[in-house]
Formats: C-alpha cells, structure tokens, sequence
C-alpha cells in the first residue's frame, strides 16, 4: 500500500468512526451551525447556480439548504457513514447526489467546470492528513476546473487558543492560497459566535475566477 493509500484510509477511519457515534459536531442540532449556514448562503452573490460541487458534506446538512440555489449539485465526502446519513434525509431532491469520494483523488477536470466550489470546515483536515503542496496542488485544481466567472466558497472557523489546526494564522494561509493559484476575492466576512461556551468565528470567502477579456487573452 502506498503512502498516499495509508492516508486515505486513515481519513475513512477517522471520519467513519465519528459518524457512526451520531452527529459528531451537532450539525443538525445547534443553533449556532444553523446560522452559519445562514451565513455562508447570504454571502453567496448569484440568485442560482448551475453545476455545484461541494466538497466534505458530510452528512448533507448544508447541501439540503444549498440545493435550493443550484440546477445540479454533486455533494462529495470521504465517509461512507456519512453519506449514507446524507442519502437517508435526502428526501425529493433530486438535483442532488451525494457520493463517497476523496477530493485529493478526485478528477475535477474530467467533467463540465463548475460554477460553484463550496469547500467548509474542510481543508484544515486536508492539511492534516497530506502535505502544504499536495494542498496547494488541489486548490490550484479547483481553480482550473472553475468556470470563467464562476466561484469558490471557503469558510473555516478559526480561533486562538484550543486545537492548532483552527489557529488562525493557519486558516488565513489556506484563504491566501486561493488568491496565489488565481482566484479573486469578491467578498469576506467574519461570522463570531460562540459554541458550548467556546468563543469562535468563522472565516468566509467568496472567490471568483474572473472571465478573460480582449485586453488579456490579447484579441
């Protein structure tokens, strides 16, 4: 088995074992997350989307809310569990297929671009399992396989003190990377709150992957 094999297996481990103990961090439950998604959906600039791809759903707590702006959404996650919970509460949605899937041996490109990336409370667990490059390689993957003038939405809670994955000189490398591989940044907000007594805030992006002009593709 190769190294990258091992870590991919250490993510399904990991991920099926939370879920199999029920809602590991009270998505469906807290009012804190609820707002949150709130939040990630107002900052969203298009009334619909037409292909969207979303990265770590879980068990589809958020898709089943951003379902109602896309045409298609394809809701990815490395946890059978989890998906098998998404599927369970799925209910008529039609444009929506949830899938067991790890993005890091994901073809992006294999399909039409996208004109909606989400990726939430995701990408400090990838810089946990694999290396910065293999990370900066993902997102610069993304980047190529967004539609000209379609968008990347990153959101990751962010605090001081407490697990150093969340710290937020970190979360804000990973936000920057976004703007190293070519995206623009079309708007920002800070969400605070506070969660089981814990003070937290969430950081939001919303990227664009700007349309080429005459003056830059030199027509």
């Amino acid at each position: 088995m190769t190294d990258r094999e091992q870590i991919c297996r250490k993510a399904e481990s990991f991920f099926n074992d939370l879920w199999m103990r029920g809602d590991p961090w009270e998505l469906e439950t807290s009012n804190w997350e609820h707002e949150r998604y709130a939040r990630l959906l107002a900052i969203l600039d298009q009334p619909r989307y037409g292909r969207v791809l979303e990265i770590g759903c879980g068990a589809g707590t958020f898709t089943r809310r951003l379902a109602g702006l896309a045409d298609k959404v394809l809701a990815l996650d490395v946890s059978s569990e989890a998906v098998a919970r998404a599927r369970a509460a799925q209910s008529d949605l039609k444009q929506v297929e949830f899938r067991v899937g790890n993005i890091m041996d994901y073809n992006l490109r294999e399909a039409e671009p996208w004109d909606l990336i989400v990726m939430s409370e995701t990408i400090y667990f990838l810089g946990w399992l694999y290396s910065f490059f293999d990370v900066s390689w993902l997102a610069a993957e993304m980047f190529e396989a967004t539609r000209p003038g379609g968008q990347m939405l990153l959101a990751n809670t962010q605090f001081e003190t407490g697990e150093p994955l969340l710290r937020p000189l970190i979360i804000r490398t990973y936000r920057d990377l976004f703007l190293n591989v070519g995206y623009e940044l079309n708007a920002e907000k800070i969400f605070p709150g506070e969660k089981h007594g814990v003070p937290l805030e969430v950081l939001m992006s919303l990227f664009c992957k700007i349309k080429p002009t005459a003056a830059t593709t030199g027509s």
